[in-house]
């Protein structure tokens, strides 16, 4: 089955009537991941970002969903430029994402491939944006996962940050889902070809 496009509205309505058409449930997962910081929470607002490391060993982390652009097909993540995840991600762009929503029974599963921005307009937009503590994870001078003596002094060396600042743009080329909510237990997967995504359901 092909995804077509419909409203998020109408996607939102057959859901809370419990109608489970996968293109209306593909709508609604990209809704919610698109939910920006505010008042309504995004359930997907954490997740696991899985790269490859030098030895080919899956290494596993936990990152903050920035943005979505559910037309683009793309999730946008800040990170270090200094990091062992951007360097992974450079060597070998194949990452896998991994989110649980609060209540523990609804899952977002995704592979696909990421690219870290370089278009330094979009990373100064970014930057401009950010709250005050999410610059500061940036300004201090250690490398992230470098030994340090104490807590205090990654701290010691502060920087401008921006320097530091990087965004990382997974594009999914497999999507999968599974709600646990429900007596009947539901699982589908979305997989993406040449620009269309196909729905499946699957065994949960």
């Amino acid at each position: 089955m092909i995804v077509r496009g419909r409203s998020i509205a109408a996607a939102l309505v057959s859901w809370n009537m419990g109608f489970f058409m996968l293109d209306d449930l593909f709508q609604t997962i990209w809704a919610q991941l698109a939910i920006p910081v505010g008042p309504v929470r995004n359930p997907y607002r954490l997740m696991q970002l899985s790269t490859l490391d030098e030895q080919g060993w899956p290494v596993s982390r936990t990152v903050v969903l920035r943005d979505a652009d559910a037309r683009a097909g793309a999730l946008y993540f800040y990170a270090d430029r200094r990091s062992a995840k951007c360097t992974q991600i450079a060597v070998d762009p194949r990452v896998a994402l991994t989110a649980l929503s609060p209540c523990g029974l609804t899952q977002v599963r995704m592979e696909g491939l990421a690219t870290l921005v370089e278009d330094i307009g979009h990373r100064r937009r970014c930057w401009s944006a950010a709250r005050d503590k999410t610059q500061a994870l940036f300004r201090h001078g250690a490398v992230p996962g470098q030994v340090i003596e104490s807590p205090e002094v990654a701290y010691e060396r502060i920087q401008g940050g921006f320097e530091h600042f990087a965004i990382i743009c997974i594009e999914p080329r497999a999507l999968e889902w599974l709600d646990l909510t429900r007596p009947v237990q539901q699982r589908a997967r979305f997989l993406r070809h040449e620009g269309l995504w196909q729905s499946s359901w699957l065994a949960p």
